[in-house]
């Protein structure tokens, strides 16, 4: 039987820690990097951390908050929002974090996801996916933190993007 493991996805919005359901209802729930080392010191097998704007404001990854992370935490860490070209991945990578998750750029330049996979290992590329339901067994592909809906069925993209050496990290949304 497979070992279960504990991977705490953490979506940041403007420096803290959020909390909502289906994109809706954000509130402030901590730190960023406190909330990183409490689930590190309770038994997490991974972090991932979001930057749920980066995408929708333009802005890129942030950095700062993946360097002190990764003082602190002894786990991989996969941090994603705002990866849009290899340079990104590479200084998420420098900064500290083991892995990039990228979304909202895999579907509007899924050459990134090769392009990363290749140059940095397919360990170290994710690709996120939001989605919504949008009918019984039909979910739609949203960019921007759930802003924007791509049109794009969620079962198609996944065949798209499936290349047999990427791994899928999160799907949220009402699935």
């Amino acid at each position: 039987m497979l070992a279960k493991r504990i991977i705490p996805c953490l979506d940041v919005r403007n420096g803290k820690v959020v909390k909502g359901v289906n994109f809706e209802g954000v509130r402030d729930v901590g730190d960023p990097v406190e909330c990183a080392a409490e689930y590190n010191k309770q038994g997490a097998d991974e972090l991932v951390f979001y930057d749920i704007t980066a995408s929708f404001e333009g802005r890129g990854v942030f950095l700062d908050v993946v360097r002190d992370t990764a003082k602190k935490v002894f786990v991989p860490l996969t941090v994603g929002g705002g990866i849009k070209t290899v340079d990104d991945i590479r200084d998420a990578l420098r900064a500290g974090a083991d892995k990039v998750s990228v979304n909202s750029q895999a579907v509007q330049n899924p050459q990134l996801i090769k392009d990363g996979a290749d140059i940095f290992g397919s360990q170290c590329i994710c690709v996120g996916i939001d989605a919504k339901k949008i009918a019984e067994n039909k979910w739609t592909v949203y960019i921007n933190g759930g802003r924007k809906d791509m049109g794009i069925d969620l079962i198609d993209w996944v065949h798209t993007i499936d290349q047999g050496r990427l791994r899928y990290t999160n799907v949220e949304g009402s699935l």
